[in-house]
């Protein structure tokens, strides 16, 4: 890892420094990253490896996928279960979460007038699929509204099961949120779920590598994730979690021959293997890459993954109550209901709805070079603002960022009177008459 003198000197003047493991990562020194939640950011290190994967795959692809191909998968497989603390035969390799959401969710039949539950914090694709399928069997989409601000773990789980009704057949509900950053009870809420004869499709794009994931604690009947956001694996790899006892309901989206049938020991695979994991002469180097993946998860902090998911944790709540302080917010949650995302409500806009990135995204990018989210929820002028704590990052970044974002919503508000003022002369109005 290069020395914090190193980093320093690649960090333009003007920008504040981010702590030394972003030497770990091929990220841009010109700009400072705070948005690991968007889409990750991938380690040099699995870089490397993955691109020896694929020289492997291009030196002679038919002797790899004749050899290579089934030994590799099931050696990721075998290490994302000990990883994730479930069963081998119970996961599979995907693309990511949307894939995996789309075959569990397309899996399940309904009959009119059942109803699929999710909350307004959901992702937006989860919407757009749950209608989807629900349109097809005469079902309707049943959003329970979770408050945000909120003041305890209890208020999600009654928010929730306040719309359970005797037709709910099925819930789709977050991990952590993407869009407010919160960590839902969800043991807590697939029991209660589930207590009510309901199956609980959890939603984890957010959740292994932010937080330790076992799945066989949380209980759920599915889970699914992309692992290039908080796993800081390749773009392209993700996972899908299937209950033993549900294993048989799973249909495939695409049907196609079994990429197994080649190994000496075909029989040894699943159903499931046999029917899943082949979907076309698909790079494979990335799900390949999972052993080294995880590798990195464990060894980059004495004391494994559990250290880097507390040392996160701690410096997303010591920066959210320095930014919050700087900016004058409340709290919108307890410690103990973020990770590694902090999200808070911003004043309402007071700048005309363009649609589109936020004139204050656009500000922070182009000015400050910062990266970060913002957006309007739940609803124009509403506002939340979203940052992302991961190894590469330092207290001083935030304090920094409180800064600019302070300096960018007065720049709001003296162009919000000058909007106004222009358009009252052009409408022969003058500030001196009011």
């Amino acid at each position: 890892m290069a020395s914090p003198e190193k980093i320093s000197s690649l960090v333009p003047e003007g920008l504040p420094q981010p702590d030394p493991m972003l030497a770990k990562w091929p990220l841009r020194r010109d700009v400072v990253h705070m948005d690991h939640g968007s889409s990750g950011a991938c380690t040099t290190a699995v870089l490397e490896h993955q691109n020896a994967l694929r020289w492997d795959l291009d030196r002679g692809s038919p002797e790899f996928f004749l050899s290579s191909w089934s030994p590799r998968h099931r050696a990721s497989k075998e290490a994302l279960a000990k990883f994730v603390k479930a069963d081998y035969d119970e996961l599979l390799l995907t693309s990511g979460s949307t894939l995996g959401l789309n075959i569990i969710t397309q899996s399940q039949e309904f009959q009119p007038g059942d109803e699929l539950l999710t909350t307004n914090h959901a992702y937006s694709s989860v919407v757009i699929m749950m209608k989807h399928v629900a349109k097809r069997d005469g079902a309707k989409v049943v959003i329970a509204k979770v408050p945000f601000p909120v003041a305890s773990p209890d208020e999600v789980v009654d928010s929730i099961l306040a719309c359970v009704t005797p037709r709910t057949m099925f819930a789709i509900i977050d991990h952590i949120v993407s869009r407010t950053g919160l960590v839902f009870p969800i043991k807590r809420i697939v029991k209660e779920l589930a207590d009510r004869g309901i199956d609980t499709l959890v939603d984890g794009a957010h959740g292994p590598g932010q937080v330790a994931v076992d799945l066989h604690d949380i209980g759920s009947a599915y889970y699914t994730t992309s692992c290039h956001k908080w796993m800081c694996a390749p773009r392209g790899v993700g996972f899908m979690y299937t209950r033993r006892d549900k294993l048989d309901h799973l249909k495939p989206l695409i049907h196609a021959r079994s990429g197994h049938w080649r190994d000496s020991d075909g029989a040894a695979y699943s159903r499931l293997e046999h029917t899943f994991e082949w979907n076309g002469c698909h790079d494979p180097s990335g799900v390949h890459s999972m052993p080294k993946i995880i590798e990195f998860l464990e060894t980059a902090l004495p004391g494994g993954h559990a250290a880097m998911v507390k040392r996160n944790h701690d410096l997303a709540v010591e920066a959210r109550k320095t930014v919050l302080e700087i900016l004058g917010i409340e709290m919108p949650c307890p410690d103990d209901m973020i990770a590694n995302m902090v999200t808070f409500p911003l004043p309402d806009s007071v700048l005309p709805d363009a649609g589109g990135i936020l004139p204050i995204c656009r500000t922070l990018w182009e000015k400050d070079r910062a990266e970060i989210q913002c957006y309007h929820w739940p609803a124009y002028p509403k506002r939340i603002f979203r940052f992302s704590v991961q190894l590469h990052n330092s207290m001083e970044q935030f304090i920094w960022l409180a800064g600019r974002i302070k300096d960018a919503l007065e720049a709001e508000v003296e162009l919000a009177k000058t909007l106004a003022n222009s358009a009252n002369g052009s409408n022969g109005v003058t500030s001196e008459s009011h």
